[in-house]
């Protein structure tokens, strides 16, 4: 009897090292996607959108005072509203349980993609944002044409502050906290893809462009196809043809982009999600610490497709000092997020 509990507690023992050994592991693998120093891009009083609200309602005050349009108790009225508004707004925001990342699909030293992942695991709801890398936002001391659309907020003297620069447009544009970023290069994309065995799309049209500077040549028929990784990250990148055909620019592209997210985040759902860490590591960081990345992935598990939804951010692209913005409709921006929230 002695010896048959010696052998089932050195079993136990076994089984218990090999868990724990697993479980730190992993968390040393994880670890490698951990980007330091980095803080929640919270959404209060001082954030850039809701200063403006405030700011706006006191230049119009001030305007009508001077031009004696309103009496004062009307405008004194009309000011408490907006700041009820405000409080109402960032009560809802502040009051959820949702998590908020900034996913970045970053090449040639900007933020080529920019997708807001809202995550609400209680409901099991993820609610995708994207946002037109072309989006004008003017940030104070970034006065240059280019320097005003948010891929090229992507500055700063390390990873990190590039990251938590990025973050902070993204809630500026947005009007809500950003909790988290993943930033992933086009080669993480196109090991990654491989690595699941590939993502199937339909292809809306013949795709044709040659860009020879760049060493880049994107031509797909029309119909459905299985991408690879290399083909993942051309039909990612693709704008329009050579011949300007089929250029609807960036909203075309998130389009594409979104159907192709929506296909690859399905595929995963049916996948251990940590067979991909071993090729994910070299190309993926991230604010989130280990423990993190695991409760997250597991929530994620948990939703099903019919609870992913999509979204772009509302607007309008056009021209604006010989430069191609995307202008951001705010009223519609907040109806949008309202509505993502209230769920």
């Amino acid at each position: 009897m002695k010896k048959k509990n010696i052998a089932i507690f050195t079993i136990l023992l076994v089984i218990a090292i090999l868990i724990i050994g697993g479980y730190f592991h992993i968390f040393y693998k994880l670890y490698q996607f951990h980007e330091k120093n980095m803080k929640i891009a919270e959404l209060d009083e001082n954030s850039l959108y809701i200063k403006r609200l405030l700011e706006d309602q006191e230049r119009e005050i001030k305007i009508n005072t001077e031009e004696n349009l309103q009496d004062i108790e009307s405008e004194n009225s009309e000011n408490e509203d907006t700041k009820e508004k405000v409080n109402n707004y960032l009560t809802m925001i502040n009051e959820s349980q949702r998590v908020n990342i900034l996913c970045l699909g970053y090449a040639d030293g900007l933020a080529d993609t920019l997708i807001v992942a809202s995550f609400d695991s209680d409901k099991k709801i993820l609610d995708l944002v994207s946002i037109p890398r072309d989006t004008y936002l003017h940030r104070e001391g970034y006065d240059g044409k280019w320097q005003k659309k948010i891929n090229a907020s992507y500055t700063g003297k390390n990873s990190a502050q590039k990251a938590q620069s990025s973050m902070n447009s993204a809630r500026d544009v947005l009007h809500i906290p950003i909790h988290h970023f993943v930033r992933v290069d086009y080669q993480g994309v196109r090991k990654i893809v491989d690595t699941i065995g590939g993502v199937e799309v339909y292809i809306p049209f013949e795709m044709d462009y040659k860009d020879p500077q760049d060493d880049l040549h994107i031509y797909f028929k029309e119909g459905k196809k299985l991408l690879n990784g290399e083909e993942a990250v051309k039909f990612l990148r693709f704008r329009q043809n050579n011949d300007n055909t089929h250029s609807d620019g960036d909203i075309g592209r998130i389009a594409r982009q979104q159907e192709f997210v929506n296909n690859a985040i399905s595929k995963c759902l049916g996948l251990e999600i940590f067979e991909v860490i071993n090729v994910a590591q070299n190309y993926i960081r991230t604010s989130m610490t280990p423990d993190e990345m695991i409760h997250y992935a597991n929530k994620f598990r948990q939703i099903n497709e019919e609870n992913i939804k999509t979204y772009t951010l509302p607007g309008l692209a056009k021209y604006s000092n010989g430069v191609s913005y995307y202008f951001g409709n705010e009223d519609e921006i907040k109806k949008m997020i309202i509505n993502i929230y209230q769920q």
